[in-house]
């Protein structure tokens, strides 16, 4: 078993309330689960999260990632990169963030009221002195017994409000669309259960077409859930296109003969993005087999435009349900 590092070479950390919610660019405090995040180092940090016992999100799922969603700890470790951006990094209030890839291992298992998180930086990218790229390594570790349940890379840049602005007017020629103006996406829904989820609302996936070497489905965008859409967006988060990719491997997992959706979690992940995922134009997701994992490319306009790597694993309970029975 990993154990955690030394408490006593760490600041103390407070799980008590949450940060400030503009720092983690969120606006719903049930969607806030970092409540500190100190400087350990020039290039280091640690971070404290506390996770809900029940979410109306994280924990709406079929099977065992109910008890322990492993997007929650991803979605965890990104508040903390987040966080600390801004508050130990010097990364300016209005900069937008560019999420260039990332990469997780998450442990399953039991609940987690609380997580350690301790995180290393390098490859400071500077204009000035103003830093406009870093990247992560994110280690998250269970408060009470010290087990790792985590560990997280991902590579971020940083550009200016102005910056941002510009480039996505040249795109939009104007301003770009509003996620707050968006209707509900054409197309005929997945069904929650073929995905391990319990609501529609929680499912991304439209028009699934399933075949032998590949599995197709287009993304709804899933404005009225607040854990996907906390706030209003001029393209669809990493987060969802993340929650699409493990809904499409689940599936094709169960349809490829592997288990069902009640019976696996996902475990790791690998993804990187080329460009922003745009609102109003279909967004195609296809999947194929990938030595024990699923590959998952998403399309846009006949560009690739992210590509996703899903390892899923059967969870202990399902296991020793086929010895008992085997």
């Amino acid at each position: 078993m990993s154990i955690t590092p030394d408490r006593s070479q760490l600041p103390v950390l407070s799980y008590a309330g949450t940060v400030e919610l503009a720092q983690l660019h969120r606006r719903n405090p049930r969607e806030a689960f970092l409540t500190d995040a100190v400087r350990t180092g020039a290039h280091c940090f640690a971070a404290a999260a506390r996770l809900p016992a029940e979410h109306p999100h994280y924990s709406a799922h079929t099977g065992p990632s109910r008890h322990r969603d492993p997007l929650l700890l991803l979605e965890c470790a990104r508040q903390a990169e987040t966080y600390a951006a801004h508050t130990v990094f010097g990364v300016e209030p209005d900069a937008r963030f560019v999420l260039r890839n990332w990469s997780a291992e998450l442990s399953p298992g039991a609940p987690v009221p609380e997580l350690l998180i301790t995180a290393s930086t390098r490859n400071a990218k500077l204009v000035g002195d103003r830093i406009r790229g870093l990247d992560y390594e994110l280690t998250l570790w269970a408060n009470g017994d010290g087990a790792r349940v985590g560990l997280v890379r991902m590579e971020v840049g940083y550009v200016s409000g102005n910056a941002y602005t510009a480039l996505r007017a040249r795109k939009h020629k104007g301003t770009p669309p509003s996620s707050d103006d968006l209707g509900p996406t054409p197309g005929t829904p997945v069904d929650p259960a073929e995905v391990g989820r319990l609501r529609a609302t929680d499912t991304v996936l439209l028009d699934v077409a399933t075949g032998l070497e590949a599995i197709t489905a287009r993304l709804r965008i899933p404005t009225e859930n607040p854990s996907l859409f906390d706030h209003a967006q001029d393209h669809v988060p990493a987060m969802v296109l993340m929650e699409g990719a493990r809904q499409l491997a689940t599936l094709a997992t169960h349809a490829w003969g592997g288990e069902a959706p009640d019976h696996t979690q996902l475990v790791s992940v690998q993804a990187s993005f080329a460009a922003y995922t745009e609102l109003t134009a279909p967004i195609e997701l296809t999947a194929t087999p990938a030595n024990g994992t699923v590959a998952v490319a998403i399309r846009q306009e006949g560009a690739d435009i992210a590509r996703a790597e899903v390892g899923l694993a059967v969870s202990a309970q399902s296991r020793r349900g086929r010895e008992r029975h085997g």
